[in-house]
């Protein structure tokens, strides 16, 4: 009799509990990251004004911080407003600011207003509400860049901005999708980033 059930004993194996519990916690564990991963996915993106805010976070908005002269330097996307990803570098890009605020409206006089400088220059309308930018195209030049061309981005980004944040010499305006400048009705087949996504202009002060 107790040779059987020593023998019973040998057939079946004795599960030690802190295996047992180990097995569990990482069935667990990896339930949970599925629920986590799957509640990330169906997220709705997030909007303007979210991102918006969270750049914000990321320095100052002083208008004053503004004045000077600024060297675009790429072109760049953010889908939530704190992780920054560079998409593609601008090479002869310059804005000039040379006042804050700026005229509410495009005068005669532009010593007050935005001036682009690419392969054409414009000039823009500024204003400012805490760290949200609407920029106006007021006039400039129209000889045409070419395609593609950074030009025909930075003036579509201008178009659409939507706030900007300073931190130490780098300036970052965020812009969103929207109309196309005029004069590049068909800016979206001119893109220097081509199909990557872009909604942030970062310069760099001179």
């Amino acid at each position: 009799m107790i040779k059987k059930i020593i023998e019973m004993k040998r057939r079946v194996p004795f599960k030690k509990p802190f295996a047992l519990l180990q097995k569990i916690a990482c069935t667990a564990l990896c339930v949970v990251t599925l629920l986590v991963w799957s509640c990330q996915n169906d997220a709705e993106p997030l909007s303007d004004d979210q991102i918006s805010i969270n750049l914000s976070k990321k320095g100052k908005n002083d208008p004053k911080l503004l004045i000077g002269v600024w060297e675009a330097v790429k072109f760049a996307y953010t889908a939530d407003g704190k992780k920054i990803s560079d998409v593609v570098n601008i090479e002869s890009v310059i804005l000039k600011v040379p006042c804050v605020p700026p005229s509410p409206d495009c005068m005669v006089d532009y010593t007050e207003q935005w001036w682009l400088f690419c392969a054409n220059f414009g000039i823009w309308n500024c204003s400012l509400s805490g760290n949200s930018i609407n920029l106006k195209y007021c006039v400039g030049t129209n000889a045409g860049s070419g395609c593609p061309h950074e030009e025909v981005d930075m003036y579509n980004a201008l178009t659409n901005a939507y706030s900007f944040v300073i931190k130490g010499n780098e300036l970052m305006i965020f812009f969103t999708g929207g109309e196309y400048h005029p004069f590049y009705v068909h800016a979206k087949h001119c893109s220097i980033a081509g199909e990557k996504k872009t909604n942030i202009i970062i310069f760099e002060k001179r």
